[in-house]
């Protein structure tokens, strides 16, 4: 930590996934979030599985991860449907993805089926990381509780809150504290939605982000660079 008990610029931003999933995204915008990631040293950056190719080449020498949407955004699509898309991106440069689950199953009370496509799903990634996305906006609290459990019985990486399509605003404190207490230590924590500001981002940090899934991760950054007085 920094002034003030500010994290610095590269504690924050190696938190800072750069995000960009919108289905209007051109390959100019693409180009200026791989280079913003690169020249800020972002953890990741986010991207559809169409683009992995470019993105890659963006990205080539930054040091920075790529991280490929999978069944996004609604996860309805069948699990050998996601399957596919985690093998081709993943012969295409994919370094981890986001992925959506079929929340219907768990809200149907389906948890077998709903943790088995996220076994598969850890499992075709291999080595990759895979941070499953439980749109806590649209899950009360006991299937909030479930779903995070069943995920990490299912081996993910990490838990995520939101891919920022569903229903809701950004993430809440308790939403964030919640999933950091239904997985252990050894399952990281990904706030996602909404996230616009350098305050929020501190408050979902001390509830217990390790990763924070923004399209404003520059402006984020230049809001801590100018409160260090940088």
């Amino acid at each position: 930590m920094h002034k003030a008990g500010l994290p610095t610029l590269d504690e924050l931003a190696a938190r800072i996934h750069n995000t960009i999933v919108a289905p209007e995204a051109t390959l100019a915008e693409l180009k200026s979030f791989c280079e913003d990631a690169g020249r800020y040293r972002f953890g990741a950056v986010v991207v559809q599985g169409c683009w992995v190719p470019e993105a890659k080449e963006f990205l080539r020498g930054s040091g920075v991860k790529l991280s490929v949407g999978i069944g996004f955004p609604m996860g309805g699509v069948t699990a050998e449907a996601k399957l596919a898309e985690v093998r081709e991106t993943a012969k295409m440069g994919a370094d981890m993805f986001d992925y959506m689950p079929n929340i219907g199953f768990l809200k149907s009370g389906m948890d077998n089926r709903f943790k088995d496509e996220i076994a598969r799903v850890v499992k075709e990634a291999g080595w990759r990381e895979v941070r499953v996305i439980l749109e806590y906006s649209i899950l009360d609290h006991d299937q909030k509780v479930s779903a995070a459990k069943l995920s990490e019985a299912a081996g993910v990486a990490g838990v995520k809150n939101s891919s920022g399509w569903g229903r809701g605003g950004p993430p809440t404190v308790e939403d964030i504290r919640l999933l950091r207490a239904s997985v252990s230590p050894k399952v990281y924590v990904k706030a996602s939605g909404g996230i616009r500001d350098l305050d929020n981002s501190l408050r979902l940090i001390e509830a217990g982000a390790d990763f924070l899934g923004t399209r404003a991760g520059v402006a984020i950054l230049d809001e801590l660079r100018e409160r260090l007085g940088k």
